[in-house]
């Protein structure tokens, strides 16, 4: 893997000056302190930061990268995916007859509709690969309390107790109470109108949430077309 001009400075520099012991505690500030402001995430290293800066702060070489997707997403495993990713390296200078010379270090990560961004959810391959590469060269750098950005996760799905991936959203449910205040519908008789089934409002399709939207709309443009049957708005209706 070659290593462009900057990183190659760096390499110089830190053989040049007494680079801070893998084992002291500041190691991990050292290392944060060589990646660029735009390789972190509210302070959080990003996976691409830490594998730009890894050779050069081991001093090491990376033989192999690879991933390993041990399960696949499907409905029986609420979509879910895992991910294993290896790193095989060498040290640079292996002066030291007591260390190993040739490491391996192995992260892994399951991601599914759970514990996933609502915007990456339908990629849980590919976020858990990057979490599980992210967590290997964290590993295998030793650092302390630190995380990787790519495994936080900050706006996940809205309720987490069940198959939901397809399912209603708390926006979708917030717009369609404010259509129905405005125009004073009866949401659950709406619902019985459009043959959506009332029992349990978190567990309504989404497309039907944006039939749901549609009709409101429509009648919002148009009241006179509102049917008797569906005036009363009803606040409980959720």
């Amino acid at each position: 893997m070659a290593k462009n001009k900057k990183e190659t400075e760096q390499t110089e520099e830190i053989t040049k000056t007494n680079k801070v012991d893998i084992n002291s505690i500041d190691w991990s500030d050292y290392v944060l302190g060589l990646l660029e402001e735009d390789e972190k995430i509210k302070g959080n290293p990003t996976t691409d930061g830490l594998r730009r800066i890894f050779e050069v702060a081991l001093n090491c070489t990376i033989i192999e990268s690879t991933s390993d997707v041990v399960q696949t997403p499907d409905i029986n495993n609420e979509k879910r995916a895992t991910v294993v990713h290896s790193i095989m390296f060498f040290l640079n200078d292996y002066s030291d007859e007591s260390t190993i010379k040739y490491r391996t270090v192995s992260g892994a990560a399951d991601v599914y509709w759970g514990n996933c961004d609502k915007i990456y959810r339908n990629h849980p391959v590919a976020v858990a690969e990057t979490r599980a590469e992210g967590r290997a060269l964290r590993r295998a750098l030793r650092l302390r309390k630190v995380v990787a950005a790519e495994e936080l996760s900050e706006e996940i799905e809205d309720d987490p107790n069940g198959m939901t991936v397809d399912k209603i959203s708390d926006q979708q449910i917030n717009f369609i109470d404010t259509l129905a205040k405005r125009n004073n519908i009866n949401i659950k008789e709406l619902m019985v109108d459009l043959s959506i089934d009332t029992d349990n409002i978190k567990k309504i399709k989404h497309d039907s949430a944006v039939s749901m939207i549609q009709q409101l709309s429509k009648y919002q443009q148009n009241q006179n077309d509102i049917p008797n049957k569906l005036l009363g708005y009803h606040e409980d209706w959720r």
